[in-house]
């Protein structure tokens, strides 16, 4: 059976064309489907977004609320701090008052008792003084200290004292034995007196007489054990003549120990001496700490008394030399500018208060200044060595000049 076009076309599209409001409603069912989900996921993930939130505030709450109960608890505590302090401060207070009040009562009383006391000695007959008490005050009101007794050291190089080197053993300290005597805290290991002798004798000129009462030795600073070549083992004589051929024993044995580490060791003399007054002593050193060949001696002082006080020597500071505190800070800034070019003589830094400003300088100090001495060989060399510059100078211009009139005579004849 034969069907036309216009059949064919209305099955055709009645067939391929859908409804227009079924695919509304197609696209409002997923749209809804779709806002539906969202509602969800916004609704479950906001609150625990939001719980979230809020539990973070909850901790800062708890964190800040814990800091204020500290803080309020440093507070209490400071409070009860000051209230102690001011019950303390209130005790003291009443204590003052009341320790006031009994120094006032005690000055009352004790003047009540001054006031009887000088009622009676005023109704007192005066007493009779006798002629020699009154002379004898006068005389120590003219001169005080006539009749006063020193105990010094005298043997000290700053009041004078010096070593008898011409009485005394060879030492390697050459020039410089006086060092033995300067009285320093604590005397440097390498400016000892030695000497390579068996029983080496060390002679001193006291610095004033005395009557001497103790001697004492002082080593080098050492710890534990005495260093080996220190004496050990020595007696001390008063020379009774000016070359010590006459001699009486002062005292003996005298043992530098270990025991006790003590730097100092002194020796009191006998108080059952015969002798008096002493201007020179001799020590006789026995035996040495390790019995080795060279006994080394750094410090002696021997103790008296005196009538008389000696003076300390004066040493003027060298113009040309540094104040006591340029002088430290070159001993430790430049050493060896200070070695080769400061003037540290002994008793310039020890007469001039320097040794309390730099302590070093004077346990390193020198008797004689050799830095004066290099000086000035220096200063005759350098004039020797510039003379010679000069004279050679003027001969080497000499011969110049002489080359050049014979060079000038020559070229004349050839012309």
């Amino acid at each position: 059976m034969m069907l036309n076009n216009a059949d064919m076309e209305s099955a055709y599209g009645s067939e391929s064309c859908s409804n227009p409001d079924q695919t509304l409603k197609k696209e409002t069912f997923s749209f809804q489907e779709l806002t539906k989900t969202r509602e969800k996921w916004v609704h479950t993930y906001g609150q625990m977004i939001g719980m979230g939130i809020v539990s973070f505030i909850l901790i800062l709450l708890l964190i800040n609320s814990y800091r204020m109960s500290s803080k309020i608890e440093e507070t209490h505590l400071i409070v009860s701090n000051l209230q102690t302090q001011f019950d303390k401060l209130s005790k003291l207070e009443l204590r003052t008052t009341s320790e006031l009040q009994k120094a006032e009562s005690l000055e009352k009383e004790n003047e009540k008792v001054m006031e009887h006391l000088s009622k009676a000695s005023k109704e007192m007959k005066p007493m009779m003084i006798n002629e020699d008490v009154r002379n004898q005050e006068k005389r120590n009101e003219e001169n005080p200290y006539k009749d006063s007794v020193y105990k010094i050291n005298s043997a000290s190089y700053m009041f004078g004292a010096t070593v008898d080197t011409s009485y005394s053993s060879s030492s390697d300290l050459s020039g410089e034995s006086d060092l033995v005597l300067l009285d320093r805290p604590n005397p440097p290991a390498n400016r000892a007196w030695c000497s390579d002798e068996n029983e080496p004798v060390l002679t001193v000129n006291l610095a004033n007489y005395i009557k001497p009462t103790a001697v004492s030795y002082q080593h080098f600073k050492w710890n534990r054990t005495v260093p080996h070549g220190s004496p050990r083992v020595f007696n001390v004589f008063a020379c009774l003549d000016f070359y010590c051929e006459k001699t009486e024993p002062l005292i003996s044995n005298c043992e530098y120990k270990s025991s006790g580490q003590i730097q100092e060791q002194i020796y009191p003399i006998p108080s059952n001496s015969r002798t008096k007054s002493i201007g020179k002593v001799q020590f006789r050193f026995l035996k040495n700490h390790g019995n080795v060949k060279k006994t080394c001696v750094s410090l002696i002082r021997v103790y008296g008394e005196s009538p008389d006080l000696p003076k300390m020597k004066e040493y003027k500071m060298d113009p040309n030399s540094r104040t006591c505190s340029d002088l430290r800070n070159k001993y430790h800034n430049n050493p060896f500018l200070y070695d080769k070019f400061e003037y540290k003589h002994c008793g310039t830094l020890f007469s001039n208060g320097c040794c309390s400003v730099c302590p070093e300088c004077c346990d390193e100090c020198y008797i004689e200044d050799y830095t004066r001495k290099n000086n000035i060989i220096c200063g005759i060399l350098g004039g020797v060595f510039f003379a010679f510059a000069v004279m050679m100078l003027i001969v080497l211009c000499a011969y110049i000049g002489d080359r050049r009139e014979f060079n000038r005579s020559r070229q004349n004849g050839r012309h």
